[in-house]
C-alpha cells in the first residue's frame, strides 16, 4: 500500500478518512451546527465523490448514550472508536459517560465542534447568534481531568500529527479517552493534494512489563505463603489475563475473590473462585495479591492483619489519577497482568515437597470455604413469594448460552450467574455513574450482531440511560437488545448509604425516605413500544420465566428490541 495514498480535498473529508485508516468504524455523533464540514463531507461520500472511505456516522440523539455505545463497541472489539459532540453544551452532556470510561481504562476519541473562532471572513466563520453565547474560555477544562490528553485542531497540516497522537496515547496502557476539539473554519479549510500516510504515524507504546526482581520476590511469598489471597475487579479486561488468573490459582491453590468486579475474571464454577467479597478471607491471610483493582475492600470494614504482605499488581497498581488511596503496599509492581502471572508461574514450576503440601492443604481449606459459602449449592429452582432480584438473576441465567452477553448496571445477584464466562459479563465502572449499560449494550450489539446481548438495570439506571434516545438507535440502527429493569421503586443505593450511617435513624423507619423514592413508577415497558419495541411489566415470579421467553423471541426472531419492567421486591438490607 502507498505509504501516502489518502488523498483529499477538505480538512473535513481528511480527518474522516483518517480515521477510517487508522480502524475507526463509526463515528457515533449528535450534531449541531458544529458539524457543517463533517456533513458535507459524509454527504459528499455518500454521493460517491470522496477518495478512500470514511467511518460510519451513527446518529445518537443524547451524547451520554453516544459515549457508552463507544465504550461498549470497544469492549466488543478491542478498537477504538470516535464521538462527536456539539462544541460545550454536548461536551458537559457526555461528562458522566467519560468518567466511566476513564475510570475503567476504555480508550474512546472523544471530539467536539468549536465554536468558531473568527466573527467574519472565512468559510466556517461565525454566522449565527448562538456563536458569541456558545464559546468558552477553555472548554477542554471540564473533561481535562478525565481525559489522557486533550487538543485542539489548529492547522491543517497539523492534522495527521493530531490523530494519530491522540489515538496512540489513548490506546497506550493506562488506557483512557482523549479529547479533541475541532473549530468549524478548520474542518471547512481547505487542503487540495494534501497527503496522509495509509498507517500511523505513531505507535501506541508498548505494555509496561512487570520488574523481575519484584516478581520474583512476590513468587518467594507466594512459595512461603500459608494462606494467599488474590482479590480482583479487572483483571479480566484482558482474556488473556483471565486465562493467566484462572491456571495460577488453580495451579497454587489461591482463592481469588472477585470484589466489584467490571468483568469476570473467573467463571463461578472455577474451584478456586470464593465469592465476591474479601471479608471472610482477608483477615487470615498472610499475603494478599491485588490484581487490577482499585478498592480492594472497604478500610472501615475489614482489613489485612498487620503481619500479612500486600502486593498490588496492575498497568496503574497505585491509581495515579486518584486524588487519595490509602491502601497499604508492601509491594506495588507495575506491569502488564497476563505477562506478570506467567513469569511467577514459571518461577514456580518446581515446588519442592514442603511447598506441594502447602497447596495440597490450602486445596482442602478453599474446596471446604465454598462448600460452607453456598458457592457449591445448588441454586434458586422455585419461583420465591416475592420477586427478588435474586429470582430475576436465576431466570436471567438459565436464558443464556455460549453466545450471550451480559451487561450489568448494579442490579445483579452475581452469585446466581452460573452460566456467564468470562468475556461475556461486563459491569459499570467504580465511578457509578449511572446511564452506562443501555447504551454500552447497543454499542456490543452493534460489534457483534449474531450475540444475544442482555443489559441489565435498575429503574433509576434505566432512567438515566437516556431511554427514548437509546430505544430509538436500537429502531433506527438494527440493534435488538433486551433490556430487564429491576424495578424497586427506589434509589436502593443512596437509601442504604443513609441507613449504614445512621442504622437506627428516622430514614431506615420511614416508608418512603426523603429523596430515595421513584414513586409512583412509570410504565416503562411502555417507553420501548414508542419504538416498535416489545413491552412487558412482570409482577408474578412464577410468570417472569415466560415472560423472558417472549422477549428473547422479540429480540431473536422478530429482531426487535424489548423491555422487561420486573417490579421487585423492595429490600433495604443493609450494607456489611
Amino acid at each position: 500500500m502507498n505509504p501516502t495514498d489518502l488523498q483529499t480535498t477538505s480538512v473535513a473529508d481528511a480527518y474522516l478518512a483518517l480515521l477510517a485508516s487508522r480502524g475507526v468504524d463509526y463515528l457515533f455523533a449528535n450534531a449541531g451546527t458544529d458539524f457543517a464540514p463533517l456533513i458535507e463531507a459524509l454527504a459528499k461520500a455518500q454521493a460517491g465523490k470522496s477518495e478512500g472511505r470514511h467511518p460510519q456516522p451513527l446518529l445518537v440523539p443524547h451524547e451520554n448514550v453516544a459515549v457508552a455505545m463507544a465504550h461498549g463497541y470497544y469492549m466488543a472489539t478491542g478498537r477504538v472508536q470516535a464521538v462527536m459532540v456539539h462544541v460545550g453544551l454536548g461536551t458537559a452532556n457526555a461528562i458522566n459517560g467519560l468518567y466511566n470510561a476513564a475510570r475503567q481504562n476504555v480508550p474512546i476519541l472523544f471530539t467536539a465542534g468549536r465554536t468558531p473562532i473568527l466573527e467574519s471572513g472565512v468559510a466556517g466563520s461565525r454566522n449565527n447568534y448562538i456563536n458569541w453565547a456558545q464559546e468558552l474560555f477553555d472548554q477542554a477544562a471540564m473533561v481535562r481531568e478525565l481525559m489522557k490528553w486533550d487538543y485542539e485542531l489548529r492547522h491543517p497540516l497539523q492534522l495527521e500529527t493530531v490523530v494519530d497522537r491522540a489515538l496512540a496515547l489513548a490506546t497506550s496502557e493506562p488506557q483512557g479517552p482523549v479529547y479533541l476539539t475541532l473549530p468549524r473554519e478548520v474542518l471547512a479549510a481547505a487542503c487540495d493534494g494534501h497527503t496522509s500516510r495509509a498507517r500511523t504515524s505513531i505507535a501506541a507504546a508498548t505494555p509496561p512489563q512487570a520488574d523481575a526482581t519484584a516478581l520474583a520476590q512476590l513468587a518467594a511469598w507466594l512459595r512461603a505463603a500459608r494462606a494467599p489471597l488474590i482479590i480482583t475487579s479487572s483483571a479480566g479486561r484482558k482474556a488473556a489475563a483471565a486465562e493467566a488468573l484462572c491456571a495460577l490459582a488453580q495451579r497454587l491453590a489461591v482463592p481469588v475473590v472477585q470484589y466489584r468486579p467490571r468483568h469476570l475474571c473467573l467463571p463461578l464454577t472455577h474451584d478456586m473462585h470464593c465469592g465476591f467479597d474479601a471479608a471472610p478471607l482477608l483477615p487470615v491471610a498472610d499475603l494478599v495479591l491485588v490484581l487490577e483493582s482499585d478498592v480492594p475492600w472497604i478500610p472501615d470494614q475489614v482489613a489485612p492483619d498487620a503481619a500479612c504482605k500486600v502486593v498490588h499488581l496492575g498497568v496503574d497498581p497505585l491509581y495515579a489519577r486518584y486524588p487519595i488511596r490509602g491502601f497499604r503496599a508492601d509491594l506495588a509492581i507495575t506491569g502488564e497482568v497476563s505477562g506478570a502471572l506467567a513469569q511467577i508461574d514459571l518461577i514456580l514450576q518446581k515446588p519442592d515437597s514442603e511447598f506441594t503440601a502447602r497447596i495440597g492443604a490450602r486445596r482442602r481449606t478453599v474446596a471446604e470455604f465454598r462448600r460452607a459459602s453456598g458457592l457449591t449449592a445448588p441454586k434458586m429452582t422455585q419461583a420465591p413469594a416475592a420477586m427478588s432480584a435474586k429470582w430475576v438473576t436465576r431466570c436471567i441465567d438459565d436464558l443464556c448460552d455460549a453466545d450471550t452477553v451480559l451487561l450489568n448496571e448494579y442490579p445483579l445477584v452475581l452469585e446466581e450467574l452460573l452460566q456467564i464466562k468470562p468475556g461475556n459479563y461486563f459491569s459499570h465502572s467504580p465511578a457509578g455513574g449511572l446511564g452506562w449499560a443501555m447504551g454500552a449494550a447497543l454499542g456490543f450489539k452493534l460489534a457483534r450482531p449474531d450475540q444475544t446481548v442482555i443489559a441489565a438495570v435498575g429503574d433509576g439506571a434505566y432512567m438515566f440511560g437516556n431511554p427514548t434516545p437509546a430505544h430509538f438507535v436500537s429502531r433506527a440502527a438494527g440493534l435488538p437488545v433486551l433490556f430487564v429493569i429491576f424495578n424497586n421503586r427506589r434509589w436502593g443505593s443512596v437509601h442504604r448509604s443513609t441507613m449504614s450511617l445512621y442504622p437506627r435513624g428516622y430514614a431506615e423507619q420511614s416508608e418512603q425516605p426523603p429523596l430515595s423514592c421513584l414513586e409512583p413508577s412509570p410504565d416503562y415497558e411502555k417507553i420501548v413500544q414508542a419504538s416498535g419495541g416489545y413491552g412487558e411489566c412482570v409482577t408474578d415470579p412464577a410468570e417472569l420465566p415466560a415472560a423472558l421467553q417472549r422477549a428473547l423471541h422479540t429480540m431473536r426472531v422478530e429482531k426487535r428490541q424489548a423491555v422487561l419492567n420486573v417490579q421487585t421486591e423492595i429490600n433495604y438490607a443493609r450494607t456489611s
